[in-house]
């Protein structure tokens, strides 16, 4: 089954963590019988955990190891796991230092080219301007902008 639309880590990490201020926009899309299917990039997984269990006094959530494990795999048991092959992730990285890219950005890169190469037609993410600038050829929507999108659908 293709995958309506690629999940970023941001909304990953809302989905599980109850505090956060986009937990249930993010929850909504895999919430319900008409709920579209959606693919997260596996490195996408690894962000998801070292945010949610970071310590410190930046630290939003401070999951516990098993419980960031638990609640990630009941995000992998709904939806599809895609990636890049080793040589396509060095591929992008250099065609990204080419550009001048520089920083974190990379993995919004990295998330986008999995979608990409995956042909899946949409991004779904709470930081549209970072992937938009990325990926213009891509739908990029935040979870109620892709929701409404979808509602508007004909038939």
């Amino acid at each position: 089954m293709r995958a309506a639309g690629l999940l970023d880590s941001n909304v990953v990490i809302a989905m599980v963590a109850e505090e956060h201020e986009h937990h249930r926009p993010s929850l909504g899309l895999v919430i319900g019988d008409d709920a579209p299917h959606f693919a997260v990039a596996a490195h996408s997984y690894a962000e998801a955990y070292s945010t949610l269990t970071r310590r410190g006094d930046h630290a939003p959530f401070r999951f516990e190891p098993e419980e960031a494990w638990a609640a990630l795999e009941s995000v992998r048991a709904v939806t599809t796991l895609v990636g890049l092959t080793p040589a396509q992730t060095f591929d992008a990285m250099r065609r990204y230092a080419q550009s001048g890219g520089v920083g974190a950005r990379l993995y919004d890169l990295l998330i986008g080219e999995a979608a990409a190469i995956q042909g899946i037609p949409a991004i779904i993410t709470w930081n549209i301007n970072h992937m938009r600038g990325l990926f213009p050829t891509l739908t990029v929507a935040q979870p109620s902008q892709f929701t409404a999108m979808r509602s508007a659908r004909p038939g």
